[in-house]
């Protein structure tokens, strides 16, 4: 409920429904909803003349709303409406945060991300946020930032605010009232404002609203300018002034790994070009930030900072956050040859070279930070768990892309077949070696996380860790399904697809995005457990079309990935095939989620006589849908493996990556 100004706290009317019910003193803080006994207890609060109204979903002083105000909440109709303010007097942002006191439970949700989740984690001063959480002075855009993050693993916020939405429904409830403040500050805009942004693009990412997402994004790049040209001429001189900065430039780092991961297709222009960030020194280690002590780290480009007042001063190593920008620059760039490459351009120097990259990244982490055994179990030990897994999982991730994309040109190859294959130099078959030992480096960090997650929330996993996870996952299953690995390993490749199975299906409950990339692996463990892997040795004639456009490849639908296939002789055998599963929409629908409609290669309507199979969707119960035995209307391995080959060539896994768009 929003707050409600009442009366005399102990008058009789003026009781909530929940003390009288239970005849507890009702005491309001500063006589305004919610009472001390709802706040503990995270109701909602209101009193019995507001029954009906409450029933109905509204109060009868107020347009309907979602729930519980939060302090700074203002509604967009608001904005406006309102009275245009005089030149030079802008409202004191501490005056915006408190109508009203977080509780306990909220603080406490709070503190959790800040010192728990990634990005705030990393990018965020941790002690100042926490001071300021403590003494109720944060900002209130990012206090609702922060629980818009929260919202998606805490169950306290799920239940109160997702009602049928769950996770989804419990963020949004809080980014609508981080989105109006800082609509409203555009004119001043602080740089909680931005932190607060950043977390909302990565909101509106993960529920696929990709548009949304890229607009934010552009639109945080630009307040982040201008906020560098304001404080260029504040507060020099204060004792605090390296945390300021080091604030600042960690903000502008994380707007840049953003985009690196929103622009990961033809058609997205980048939103923080090369020369916002040519003189940016890289984050600094964690403790120099934490307790403000002055350093000068290296450039991205590997350069002196240019305010390094003389070339004899010591430079400081790059921080643990500054390894993540590192490794997202290398993965960008696996992703630019992915998006330019074509069968008749691809080099093999090239993937040389961005894997020489990948490796100059691994090479220049400290000891500590290393990829080894267990090394992932020391760092949640010391807090730093996901920090260091990100990293390990964005390096994995594009190891894995650089050597798919040479083994999908040698296998697209006119004359490949498994004979040739038997005869390849054996290049080819390390290079399936570094793809199994990637995938499982993925999949292993992220059983470490969760066999030492927290019991009281939700287990939620970065978006870029599930899809490295996803990648892992699907390349292992085609390499087993089109006969590339000996079959000494399927054993260990079905393990693989198994635990990222149910990895991708928790984080389906938790962000939209992943619904898709869980969808499209079930279709090929459903292969892969059905035993169809006795592999035709003749390659099935197929067509692999060209790279298509960026808008032709991501239609922004949620439906599941199908694959055409033989249409059953036997329609009552088709529907039995079918099982309890939902029926689906007719079309071939790509690895993204998106159905026919566009007249490209991978959308066109099939020949005459073909439908698709159906992936298996989640159950009711909450475990992946039972695979049922090969029947006449399953794919076979050599089906799946051209369809999925098709789709890599045509970029719909970097599509499904970004959740469709423009």
């Amino acid at each position: 409920m929003a707050s409600v100004v009442r009366g005399t706290s102990l008058r009789a009317g003026g009781a909530c429904v929940r003390c009288r019910k239970g005849k507890t003193k009702c005491v309001y803080e500063n006589g305004r909803a919610p009472c001390r006994n709802c706040a503990k207890g995270m109701h909602e609060c209101y009193l019995p003349s507001e029954s009906m109204a409450h029933h109905h979903g509204q109060s009868p002083a107020r347009p309907p709303r979602p729930r519980e105000s939060l302090p700074g909440e203002r509604s967009v109709s608001a904005t406006s409406d309102r009275q245009p303010v005089a030149s030079g007097t802008v409202l004191p942002r501490n005056m915006q945060t408190n109508s009203e006191k977080l509780n306990p439970e909220l603080v406490t949700e709070c503190e959790r991300v800040i010192s728990k989740t990634i990005p705030s984690c990393v990018a965020f001063h941790k002690p100042s946020f926490l001071q300021k959480l403590k003494n109720g002075t944060l900002e209130a855009s990012i206090v609702n930032g922060l629980l818009t993050c929260a919202a998606r693993s805490s169950p306290a916020l799920i239940r109160r605010y997702g009602g049928q939405g769950g996770a989804s429904a419990a963020a949004e409830h809080f980014a609508v009232k981080a989105i109006n403040i800082i609509m409203q500050n555009l004119d001043n805009p602080s740089l909680a404002d931005i932190q607060a942004l950043c977390l909302l693009i990565i909101h509106e990412w993960g529920n696929r609203n990709a548009v949304r997402a890229y607009i934010y994004l552009g639109q945080a790049s630009r307040m982040a300018q201008m906020y560098r040209i304001i404080a260029v001429h504040q507060n020099r001189g204060d004792p605090d002034q390296f945390i300021k900065d080091e604030s600042f430039r960690r903000t502008l780092w994380l707007i840049y790994v953003l985009d690196c991961f929103l622009t990961s297709s033809p058609g997205r222009q980048p939103a923080v070009s090369h020369h916002d960030i040519k003189d940016v020194p890289l984050p600094c280690l964690d403790m120099s930030y934490n307790f403000g002590t002055p350093v000068y780290v290296r450039t991205l480009a590997g350069g002196p900072p240019p305010t390094l007042p003389d070339p004899s001063t010591p430079m400081s190593e790059v921080g643990e956050f500054g390894h993540i920008v590192m490794a997202t620059q290398a993965w960008r760039n696996v992703i630019e040859m992915l998006t330019t490459v074509t069968s008749a351009t691809f080099s093999e120097e090239e993937c040389a070279s961005l894997e020489a990259g990948i490796e100059a990244v691994r090479s220049s982490l400290p000891p500590h930070f290393m990829d080894k055994p267990g090394q992932i179990n020391l760092h949640i030990t010391m807090g730093s768990g996901f920090t260091y897994a990100m990293l390990h999982c964005l390096l994995h991730c594009a190891t894995i892309m650089v050597n798919r994309r040479r083994l999908l040109h040698l296998v697209t190859t006119d004359g490949f077949n498994h004979e040739t294959w038997r005869m390849v130099p054996h290049v080819h078959l390390q290079t399936v070696d570094r793809v199994f030992a990637a995938a499982h480096s993925v999949v292993s960090l992220l059983l470490a996380l969760e066999a030492n997650a927290d019991k009281d929330a939700v287990l939620n996993f970065p978006l870029v860790m599930l899809f490295s996870c996803f990648t892992a996952c699907s390349t292992v299953a085609w390499f087993s399904l089109k006969g590339l690995t000996p079959g000494d390993v399927n054993e260990t490749a079905e393990s693989i697809v198994r635990d990222g199975m149910r990895f991708l299906q928790d984080g389906a409950n938790i962000w939209i995005l992943a619904v898709p990339w869980y969808r499209h692996l079930s279709v090929m463990n459903k292969v892969l457990r059905n035993g169809d892997r006795t592999l035709q040795r003749a390659q099935p004639d197929a067509t692999i079309p060209s790279i298509k456009e960026d808008t032709a490849s991501q239609p922004d639908n949620p439906d599941s990935m199908d694959y055409e296939r033989p249409q059953s002789a036997n329609a009552q055998e088709q529907a039995d095939g079918r099982g309890s599963e939902p029926p689906r929409k007719s079309g071939f629908t790509t690895i993204n989620g998106g159905s026919a409609g566009a007249s490209t290669p991978a959308t066109a309507s099939p020949p005459p006589g073909q439908t698709k199979a159906d992936s298996p969707a989640p159950s009711s119960s909450g475990q992946p849908a039972e695979s049922t035995p090969a029947s006449g209307n399953d794919m076979t391995a050599a089906e799946l493996c051209v369809a999925f080959e098709r789709q890599l060539l045509e970029l719909d896994d970097l599509a499904a990556f970004m959740g469709g768009g423009v």
